[in-house]
């Protein structure tokens, strides 16, 4: 039994491996602007009855100035993202004075979560979690009183332990609401 390429039983004109193949001829009835089909070289006159040249030219009006009108427009865009790169990204917003209160107030939460783990106040901001280099400040007054401060760009907020939670913020709830300045 002889093998048979697969290809063979699909296109059964493929020649074998080896053979010498034939450049396809011109045909001469053919005309200038006909397009190349076929294995063999056979020519066919454009589908529309026209030269290939007349098919291939025909463009639409609006073409050409939706080109240039998306060009600029994608220039544009490119300066506008080197501008917005160079200067740098925007300012965050100041605080509100019920946001800096806020933040105030979960700064507490965390200086009492450590005494009420440690028996004491911590000696630092580290030890509390918070940030130390930033808008915190913190004394420690005695192992049991501590002076704890918030400011960012804008007004300054305090709490001495001395006084209650509740009584210097009010409920939880309150503090704790979210959806903007209250």
């Amino acid at each position: 039994m002889k093998y048979q390429p697969l290809h063979d039983l699909i296109d059964p004109d493929v020649p074998a491996e080896g053979a010498a193949v034939e450049p396809p001829q011109d045909d001469p009835d053919a005309p200038n602007d006909a397009y190349v089909i076929g294995a063999h070289g056979h020519t066919v006159q454009a589908p529309d009855g026209r030269g290939v040249a007349a098919v291939g030219t025909r463009s639409r009006a609006w073409v050409k100035p939706a080109a240039i009108l998306l060009s600029i427009a994608c220039v544009g865009l490119t300066a506008w993202n080197f501008a917005r790169l160079i200067q740098g990204p925007a300012a965050p917003p100041k605080p509100t004075p019920f946001q800096v209160r806020q933040a105030l107030y979960l700064g507490v939460l965390k200086v009492e979560a450590y005494r009420r783990v440690h028996g004491v106040t911590p000696s630092s901001l580290a030890d509390a979690s918070l940030p130390d280099p930033g808008p915190y400040s913190y004394q420690r007054l005695n192992p049991s009183h501590y002076v704890l401060g918030f400011q960012a760009d804008g007004p300054r907020e305090q709490y001495d332990s001395a006084i209650p939670i509740e009584q210097v913020f009010g409920s939880s709830e309150k503090m704790l609401a979210m959806g903007g300045a209250r």
